[in-house]
């Protein structure tokens, strides 16, 4: 039984240590491309078992959200998501975001506007972001 509490205790302490391992694993390189309007290729979630090719995304931001998570923001030219496979303003947690790659490309004239407006840390009335980190 203590054996029970003290794995658990461990586990406890040894989990938020791994979700900003994994955060920040992805803020540096996704920042450079915020910072230097670079476009990103990005594996998240489930991408690789659905079949698809990594997503294309234009990166405007990364943020600190409501909840403590880090965020990235920007326009996805190529997505994996049902629905969603058209230029769209996307958000993207990072605990889900398996692999980051800087790749050639320009920002399209649609991003390139979105960018320049700033953006208020929302999407439609939908409202979670609390600090930009960088852009």
């Amino acid at each position: 039984m203590i054996f029970k509490h003290v794995t658990i205790a461990l586990l406890a302490s040894v989990a938020p240590f791994s979700l900003a391992q994994a955060q920040s694993a992805h803020e540096a390189l996704l920042c450079e491309a915020a910072e230097t309007n670079r476009v990103v290729e990005i594996v998240y979630h489930e991408d690789v078992s659905k079949g698809c090719l990594p997503r294309l995304l234009d990166v405007h931001q990364v943020a600190i959200g409501n909840n403590g998570q880090l965020y990235t923001h920007g326009w996805q030219t190529r997505g994996c998501t049902a629905g969603r496979d058209y230029a769209s303003e996307r958000i993207f947690r990072f605990d889900k975001i398996q692999s980051v790659e800087i790749i050639e490309g320009e920002f399209g004239e649609k991003s390139q506007s979105i960018k320049v407006d700033g953006w208020d840390g929302c999407i439609g009335s939908n409202c979670f972001i609390n600090e930009t980190i960088c852009e």
